[in-house]
């Protein structure tokens, strides 16, 4: 009996060793140790963890020095969201931000930031294990999140006298077009 159980499980080691398949749950796994096994010359800016989505799992958002933004999922499963954000563009201050817009749904938010003010944002949505980008806006003097999931651009509206004013733009999230609605006075790029 006992020589049964052991080739019976010497057999399935075999097997799953073969079909490659992973025996780890990707919850377990440190998303550092994910992406560096993935892209090994990757070195990590920013990282946070979250639950995005509801479903009591954590995804990950990860920035790293070469300005590539990843995310990777509860899954396990690395996705490249956007690249470019870099140090090249005279960005000093890099944040990420989870936000919620409804009740229902979070958004995920990269600043980048470069003194003594322009903010660059992008904002996803989380939708079908990957995050799609559904607002990015700059202000030359900030961009700001408030605790209502409202997005605020703040710029420079210059005077032909000289000087200038700051102009706010105001983006809320509308759940029934899925899209950020602007007010005030904004510029989308």
């Amino acid at each position: 009996m006992k020589t049964k159980i052991f080739t019976w499980s010497l057999a399935l080691m075999f097997l799953v060793s073969w079909l490659n398949i992973p025996v780890t749950n990707a919850q377990s796994l440190k998303p550092q140790d994910i992406l560096k096994k993935k892209y090994p010359n990757e070195t990590i800016r920013l990282i946070k963890t979250a639950d995005v989505n509801s479903d009591k799992k954590q995804e990950s958002f990860i920035l790293t020095n070469s300005g590539n933004f990843y995310l990777i999922n509860s899954k396990g499963i690395i996705v490249l969201i956007n690249t470019g954000i870099s140090d090249e563009e005279g960005y000093e201050d890099y944040n990420i931000h989870i936000y919620s817009v409804t009740a229902k749904e979070k958004h995920v938010a990269l600043t980048a930031t470069y003194f003594p003010s322009n903010t660059q944002m992008y904002v996803y949505r989380y939708k079908d294990g990957t995050l799609k980008q559904v607002l990015k806006v700059m202000g030359d003097i900030d961009v700001q999140i408030d605790k209502q999931g409202k997005v605020y651009q703040l710029w420079k509206n210059y005077k032909l006298e000289g000087g200038w004013d700051t102009a706010v733009g105001i983006f809320t999230w509308n759940p029934k077009t899925n899209k950020y609605v602007g007010s005030g006075k904004y510029v989308l790029q």
